[in-house]
């Protein structure tokens, strides 16, 4: 019986990680900690209220199917869509320059290997 409950605990652990973020989090201290904590439960807690009421329309309903309508559905109005652009186009620089600096750092490795 145990086993049977292990899939559970473990599928729990797993959508909070991805879809509620309990594994995002830079806390200074306990306190801060324990808050972060109890968000992600209660972000759990909402997504299986909402499974459940769905449950009879919509069975398949999972906690990232409900994440993306939340994204979509919600407004932001805080952000423009071209304030949004702008900030994916610097994330995008970013990654590209810690690519290039990977691939110089792997280029630069290999040239020692081979020298040396």
């Amino acid at each position: 019986m145990t086993l049977g409950r292990r899939y559970w605990v473990e599928r729990l652990f797993e959508d909070g990680k991805s879809e509620a973020g309990l594994d995002h989090y830079q806390t200074r201290g306990w306190v801060a900690w324990h808050r972060h904590m109890a968000l992600v439960a209660m972000t759990m807690l909402f997504m299986l209220k909402e499974r459940l009421l769905q449950q009879d329309d919509h069975p398949l309903l999972s906690c990232a199917d409900i994440e993306c309508l939340l994204a979509h559905f919600l407004p932001r109005r805080d952000r423009t869509r071209d304030e949004v652009i702008r900030q994916m186009e610097v994330r995008h620089k970013k990654r590209q320059k810690s690519i290039d600096s990977a691939y110089r750092i792997q280029r630069w490795a290999d040239e020692e290997a081979d020298s040396g």
